[in-house]
């Protein structure tokens, strides 16, 4: 899946299995373990070896699988682990308007 944020061939398959987990009822640690691992998703980048395998993007195809999702990491992020949730939006919300004013209206709540 990933290493030190280098993505292997098979992470964008997990970023559904994650996204769905995340709609149950799950310790906080777990869910924060998820959102954490859905970060890392969205950030890394293919190892070499998979470049090298013809799959220089798999970055991508994550922050494609998350945006299939992206109503559950907003929910995430008023109601549970704000802050990381947040940071995977400013990556995966095409709609900076939309992730903008969102952003300003959980950490206004947050003071």
């Amino acid at each position: 899946m990933e290493r030190q944020s280098m993505l292997f061939q098979v992470a964008p398959h997990t970023v559904p299995v994650i996204l769905a987990a995340l709609t149950e009822e799950l310790p906080q640690f777990t869910r924060g373990h998820f959102l954490n691992m859905l970060w890392y998703l969205v950030t890394g980048e293919s190892h070499s070896t998979e470049v090298e395998a013809g799959l220089p993007d798999l970055e991508m195809d994550c922050l494609s699988a998350v945006r299939e999702g992206l109503w559950l990491v907003y929910k995430e992020a008023a109601s549970g682990d704000s802050e990381t949730a947040l940071d995977i939006l400013e990556f995966a919300d095409p709609d900076v308007d939309r992730f903008e004013y969102f952003r300003s209206v959980v950490t206004a709540s947050e003071k």
